[in-house]
């Protein structure tokens, strides 16, 4: 994260730094994680936005094209979104607005777009005047509790940032002359909803304050832009750099997707080092457990009232990692490199400790078994013969149980569609290693499409997307020459 701020701003813009930094401390004490989501978008109507990537790790989108105060403004105020739990709505008070929404209808009514429909579709514009609601509320209580002295100047330099983006109100709500400052979000909810005409102006329409189709279409295509913007930068730090199935669908790394025709797809990932693989062994030699639930007296003190001393407890569940029993089959047949083997077994004890070695096997086959060993008794290998793996994987079930984590590693120049037919019915989770040789680095695809079934005219062509189903794919692909 680059820091914008800097000693050569006027009072206001110190004024602004000195509350980014007491907000970062303040994430520091509460081991919140936070991450920026760097580069340009194409669509330059989204002022800023957060969210929550996972429990306790955050991330902050901010337009880049904007000036360095309202920058820090937009990260103060996504920063206290985050602090006050904004992103976590009750269910029940949305079915409370439902019927608070039905009943207000003679208010309401003639607010809403003319519609042929509109009985049917009184849930839409609920749900849109709910979201709308809240979003204002939210910013109340971020600006009330952040920039109560400075909200004249912070106004300003939102006013001109905005534009017309159909979400402005969110930005510059602030707390009416006559209600108190420093509520949540839910407190100052009920006093938009105790103020329906008031509130309902902010939201609707210059041509007699109406809510229009148009605002609830702009309203919803900002937020798919969001959806968007996170889509893109979960990609960034998933995918596998220039690599796709067929150069237009993403194959990403380490997390599960959703590629058109298969119902799972599994990680795929490339290797340019054995560095990497083995961290790739030391990640999947170990199991998830749950243990235990676990009360947290201190997860949320009254939902996140910091200056209360009520405490509401959060139940969770402890997962506990125990090490899993690796079976590793290791293709030994007369096309798979000598010099690859003793480095795939030098691999192996690098990661040893992630792993229970005594009851972890090394099953070295070309078309028949050639050795069975647990890594706790490594020696040498033998090496040499034709390849048939598929009854390798057969012979290795008898290994394979729910603590298990299952390797094939070879060179693919086999039949591939029968490894699938073998190991379809393994519960475990199933990593095949594919090794693209020493020489100038190849994309993953490429190498598939010569690998194996796919090269023989007389077996039925297997697709990367097809073995993604059943197997999570690594590719070996280190550049030069095995020492």
């Amino acid at each position: 994260m680059a820091d914008r701020v800097n000693d050569s701003r006027g009072p206001d813009q110190v004024c602004l730094a000195a509350k980014r930094a007491e907000m970062d401390a303040l994430f520091g004490r509460l081991n919140i994680s936070l991450s920026y989501m760097e580069g340009m978008f194409p669509n330059d109507s989204v002022l800023s936005f957060s969210y929550r990537a996972a429990r306790g790790e955050y991330c902050i989108y901010i337009r880049k094209n904007i000036d360095e105060q309202t920058y820090a403004v937009c990260d103060l105020r996504e920063k206290g979104r985050i602090l006050y739990n904004h992103f976590t709505c009750p269910k029940p008070q949305k079915k409370q607005f439902d019927s608070f929404f039905r009943e207000n209808m003679p208010i309401i009514f003639f607010r809403l777009p003319e519609d042929k429909n509109l009985n049917q579709r009184m849930g839409l514009y609920s749900t849109y005047i709910y979201e709308r609601f809240v979003g204002i509320s939210q910013a109340m209580e971020v600006n009330s509790k952040l920039f109560n002295d400075d909200w004249p100047n912070i106004r300003a330099l939102l006013e001109k940032n905005t534009g017309n983006n159909v979400r402005k109100q969110e930005y510059l709500s602030y707390p009416k002359e006559d209600w108190p400052q420093g509520l949540d979000w839910m407190t100052y909810l009920i006093l938009l909803c105790g103020n329906m005409r008031w509130t309902l102006d902010q939201i609707g329409s210059c041509d007699g304050n109406k809510i229009k189709t148009g605002d609830i279409s702009a309203y919803n295509n900002e937020l798919r832009c969001e959806s968007r913007i996170k889509e893109v930068h979960e990609t960034r730090k998933t995918i596998v750099d220039g690599h796709g199935t067929d150069g237009s669908e993403r194959v990403r790394r380490g997390r599960t997707t959703q590629i058109t025709g298969t119902s799972v797809l599994h990680s795929v990932s490339e290797c340019d080092n054995f560095d990497q693989f083995v961290n790739i062994l030391r990640e999947r030699g170990v199991i998830d457990k749950q243990r235990r639930i676990f009360t947290d007296m201190l997860y949320n003190t009254n939902r996140n009232k910091f200056n209360s001393g009520i405490f509401i407890p959060r139940r969770r569940r402890v997962i506990d990692k125990n090490p899993a029993e690796l079976c590793i089959l290791l293709d030994v047949s007369g096309s798979v490199p000598v010099a690859f083997l003793k480095r795939i077994v030098r691999t192996i004890i690098q990661a040893e400790g992630f792993f229970n070695k005594e009851k972890s096997r090394l099953v070295c086959w070309s078309d028949s078994l050639c050795s069975d060993t647990p890594l706790n008794e490594l020696e040498k290998l033998t090496a040499g013969g034709g390849t048939i793996l598929a009854s390798g994987i057969e012979y290795c079930k008898k290994y394979l149980n729910e603590n298990s984590s299952f390797f094939i590693v070879s060179d693919f120049q086999d039949d591939i569609g029968a490894w699938i037919s073998a190991a379809k019915n393994i519960n475990t989770r199933k990593t095949a290693v594919g090794y693209a040789g020493p020489g100038p680095r190849v994309k993953l695809s490429e190498w598939f499409s010569r690998a194996g079934s796919n090269a023989d005219s007389h077996r039925a062509e297997v697709t990367l997307k097809d073995f993604s189903a059943v197997f999570d794919m690594v590719l070996l692909n280190p550049p030069g020459v095995l020492d």
